[in-house]
């Protein structure tokens, strides 16, 4: 990897060395999406890493927003068991009356009420090597633990997927009403293990979302576009999680190191 790692702190090189670079779109991933544009990537949503091995996440200077790691549907029991949940515990959307949307932050830790009716929360079975969804009533009453992915599932995203990660800084600001960027710096990582994610994980330090939901705009508008759970990371944890392997930044290029 190590080739990949100084192919991709050389490019970076050269992109930093542009100053502010015009967004190509207006949108919350317009940092991400000129970067790879820059990177001469197409936008893509794939499965494997975006970069000759390497996950790259891009993040604005000032941002508190978590890094989004992966996102996932259930493996089970049913093929569409995200539908089978948004029908019996979803709300119906305000414009698509005909959808039903679900959106929380769950918890292996505690009971997260979810539209004032029910309360979920993830169970990490080591025995049976899975992650559950359990589902209570008002009352805490057990409804159902169905919904599952396995650790096998789990294991296979994480580190096809993020076994190197680069984590991207930007600035941001407006020039004519449209987005310009600064990229100022890059972190290498590795990922130290999937054990690690799962102890990450069962402290809720590993932030994981249920996303049911429905498409607003675009060719798919009015379309059920659900991400089932979405696994995220604060840039404050990442060292928890990946090992650091090289960082370049622009401002303070003397400061270049190699670990």
């Amino acid at each position: 990897m190590e080739e990949s790692y100084n192919n991709l702190i050389q490019n970076f090189k050269k992109i930093s060395k542009l100053r502010w670079v015009k967004g190509i779109n207006n949108f919350t991933n317009s940092a991400g999406l000129t970067f790879e544009a820059l990177l001469n990537k197409n936008a893509d949503s794939m499965f494997f890493p975006d970069y000759q091995g390497i996950e790259i996440k891009c993040t604005q200077r000032y941002s508190r927003y978590p890094i989004t790691l992966f996102s996932k549907a259930f493996d089970g029991p049913s093929l569409y068991q995200m539908n089978e949940i948004l029908n019996k515990y979803g709300k119906n959307d305000v414009i698509y009356k005909d959808k039903k949307i679900l959106n929380s932050t769950l918890s292996c830790n505690k009971k997260v009420l979810i539209n004032k009716k029910y309360y979920f929360k993830l169970n990490i079975d080591k025995n049976e090597q899975k992650l559950y969804l359990e589902v209570y009533d008002i009352l805490d009453n057990l409804i159902e633990k169905e919904a599952f992915i396995s650790f096998e599932t789990l294991r296979t995203h994480l580190t096809l997927k993020l076994s190197n990660l680069a984590l991207v800084f930007s600035s941001k600001k407006m020039i004519d009403e449209i987005p310009h960027f600064r990229y100022y710096k890059i972190i290498i990582y590795k990922l130290i293990s999937f054990e690690k994610f799962i102890e990450l994980l069962k402290n809720d330090i590993i932030i994981i979302d249920i996303v049911g939901r429905v498409s607003r705009s675009g060719n798919e508008v009015g379309r059920q576009r659900n991400k089932n759970l979405v696994f995220k990371i604060g840039k404050e944890n990442i060292s928890k999680l990946f090992k650091t392997i090289k960082i370049y930044d622009y401002d303070l290029d003397s400061n270049f190191k190699i670990i």
